[in-house]
């Protein structure tokens, strides 16, 4: 174990200069291994200051999206336009279309929370690509309140791959800015 620290402290610092050792060993290793990420990741050894050296490289993922204005009477394939935008590091989320598209492949948290008007339903659902992967039914004919329901779907997706809530029954009927979208990269 002190070897390999031993042998990651001495790439790490070689990663940071110009020079190259003239041991033959130490360079095949420099040249099998020309990151720090790919150092770090090859030897097993994780620390911040690997973590700090490659987040550049890192970019980070996450969105958080509500309705501005309620959304009546939503047909059956619509997409939901998520218009006031809280947060969209990475500029996956288009607020013009609903679409979030992935910047990068990854494993993606999403989450949707949607509020029904007081007697009436939205059956709404994760779409990956047309594709429905999830789906929440929120529905409550007798209820003499507004109903919040809430699913959250985990998906790998690769780069440009897109995401939106769309209706799978409608009509769908939600309220303003307690319906909401986010997601995420692991």
């Amino acid at each position: 174990m002190f070897l390999t620290f031993a042998i990651l402290m001495i790439t790490v610092q070689c990663g940071l200069c110009d020079k190259v050792s003239p041991k033959p060993g130490l360079k095949l290793f420099r040249e099998d291994y020309k990151s720090v990420e790919e150092t770090c990741l090859a030897v097993g050894f994780v620390r911040n200051n690997c973590r700090s050296a490659t987040k550049k490289n890192h970019r980070l993922v996450a969105f958080d999206v509500m309705l501005k204005h309620d959304k009546r009477n939503l047909a059956t394939k619509a997409r939901i336009v998520f218009e006031h935008v809280e947060l969209n590091e990475g500029l996956g989320y288009n607020k013009s279309t609903g679409i979030f598209t992935a910047p990068s492949g990854g494993i993606y948290v999403f989450d949707w929370t949607i509020l029904t008007w007081q007697g009436e339903f939205a059956y709404t659902s994760l779409v990956v690509n047309d594709q429905i992967k999830s789906w929440n039914h929120c529905r409550d004919v007798n209820s003499k309140t507004l109903l919040p329901c809430s699913k959250m779907a985990i998906v790998k997706l690769k780069n440009g791959e897109q995401v939106w809530i769309g209706v799978f029954i409608g009509p769908a009927n939600m309220y303003q800015k307690y319906t909401s979208f986010s997601g995420y990269k692991l």
